[in-house]
């Protein structure tokens, strides 16, 4: 015999909400006293979405037939989005499940009722984003005013009480490892600096992060990125506006005093790299840092970023050579119904339009990797002479050249992008030289790797160091090659 099931939600507790035992005692109320109930609670948990511990029990119990009847006190109590609950409405149908709700009263089992509860739920999924979009609107008033709007403070800061405008909030404040913070800008700055370089002196003084981990160079990363660190300028807001955000400062600007950031988490998903969407809000704290030495520091980062972006995609070998010509943004490949696409993640974001036409990896990978094996052919055909003296420091720069080319050509791991481009620049120059010279003496050809027989690391980093960039226009693409 199947049971019956008493579902109650509720996300906040509030003075005007109705409590889980109130919606218990109400849903029982509709049943005979003897009727036996099972009850599934979520507390604390939103109706946005079905990830909710109690609702998948009682989805559970559904499919192994054990549920007859789901009693909820009231429509948005189960669901507050109209895809999710219309899904829901099928399980239980499938299910033989009589669904029934305490405060609105109809027959699902007919058309009519069930186009009433699609109607009641239009209007709860309006009522969540409504109240969504008034959450996001008062965090927004609130760190204008550099009020505090939750979460952990940044590494090298604590949280103190302060009031502003008469509000009592609580702002940051340098605490024991700021200097360790502050250090870490210098660092990175200096000649042979380096994230790791950070990383390796935070760990050793045994500064941790929040979460009690030892410090790795993507994590650095972000902290030297956080405008939170710096005391701002002109110099420094100009910045941040040429990168795309939005500035809230007060007239005249206050000196000394840090940024914060505020982005809408539905649109922008990296708000230290892509300010496209971001807020730079004038904080209310003093920074830690000399604006020219963050603005430096975001220079070498965005500089050392270019270098290194070789794509770590798995999908296409052309990741992170393949740009849109109409924002600059790359191109990432994605999986589709019957193949892979290649698409912009400009896009994605809002921010562009597409590149105006649907590229396939396939057909994208074929035009290029015509390109590069044509190259590598002109390179092989290019000839060293076969004897040359020993002594001569020409020689020996060339064959050290040759010698490094090759080996981060066939070497997966690959290495500096601007170096092997400058060594494959001076072998030519030194290749053309030496058979001008030496046109009568005996050569031999280079032995680079046939592009046909290379597998998919070995075509990625040929691409990463012949290809400069790749631009996607419409129907055309655009072969940089380096």
């Amino acid at each position: 015999m199947r049971s019956t099931a008493i579902y109650v939600r509720q996300s906040v507790e509030r003075p005007d909400s109705v409590s889980l035992e109130t919606q218990e005692a109400l849903c029982r109320s509709e049943l005979p006293p003897e009727t036996p109930v099972t009850v599934y609670s979520d507390a604390g948990y939103s109706g946005k979405n079905t990830a909710r511990p109690a609702l998948h029990a009682l989805m559970q119990a559904v499919r192994s037939d054990k549920i007859g009847t789901v009693l909820v006190y009231k429509l948005d109590r189960i669901s507050r989005n109209l895809a999710d609950f219309t899904q829901l409405l099928r399980i239980f149908a499938a299910h033989r499940v009589e669904f029934r709700s305490h405060t609105e009263h109809f027959e699902t089992a007919t058309p009519l009722g069930q186009a009433m509860q699609s109607l009641l739920m239009v209007f709860a999924q309006l009522e969540r984003e409504t109240i969504s979009g008034r959450v996001r609107d008062a965090a927004f008033a609130r760190a204008k005013q550099g009020l505090n709007t939750g979460g952990p403070p940044p590494a090298g800061f604590q949280r103190i009480p302060a009031e502003i405008g008469g509000i009592r909030t609580q702002i940051l404040s340098p605490d024991a490892d700021a200097p360790l913070v502050a250090k870490g800008f210098s660092v990175y700055l200096q000649g042979s600096g380096s994230l790791s370089a950070v990383s390796r002196c935070w760990n050793d003084a045994g500064f941790r992060t929040r979460r009690g981990g030892q410090w790795q160079p993507h994590t650095v990363c972000r902290v030297l990125r956080n405008p939170v660190y710096v005391q701002a300028n002109a110099a420094v807001y100009a910045y941040l506006s040429a990168n795309g955000a939005a500035l809230c400062i007060p007239e005249p600007l206050p000196p000394q005093h840090a940024v914060l950031l505020y982005a809408d988490r539905r649109i922008c998903r990296s708000r230290l790299t892509d300010l496209h969407g971001v807020y730079a809000i004038c904080a209310p704290h003093l920074g830690i840092v000399a604006p020219e030495l963050w603005l430096g520091c975001q220079k070498k980062l965005t500089a050392s970023r270019q270098r290194r972006t070789q794509g770590s995609g798995q999908k296409t070998w052309l990741s992170g050579r393949i740009f849109c010509m109409q924002c600059g943004s790359a191109m990432t490949a994605v999986r589709g119904r019957h193949a892979e696409y290649l698409i912009c993640c400009g896009k994605k974001r809002g921010i562009c339009g597409g590149t105006g036409a649907v590229w396939r990896v396939t057909a994208a990978e074929k035009l290029v990797g015509d390109l590069l094996a044509e190259r590598l052919r002109m390179l092989a055909d290019a000839a060293l002479p076969d004897t040359q003296p020993e002594d001569d420091p020409a020689m020996q720069a060339l064959i050290l050249r040759r010698g490094a080319l090759l080996r981060q050509m066939t070497d997966p791991n690959g290495g500096d992008l601007s170096l092997l481009t400058e060594a494959a620049a001076q072998l030519s120059a030194q290749i053309a030289a030496l058979r001008t010279s030496a046109s009568a003496a005996v050569t031999r050809p280079l032995h680079l790797p046939d592009w046909d027989a290379c597998d998919f690391l070995q075509r990625k980093t040929i691409a990463q160091i012949l290809l400069h960039c790749v631009a996607a226009e419409g129907n055309t693409l655009h072969v940089f090659l380096a």
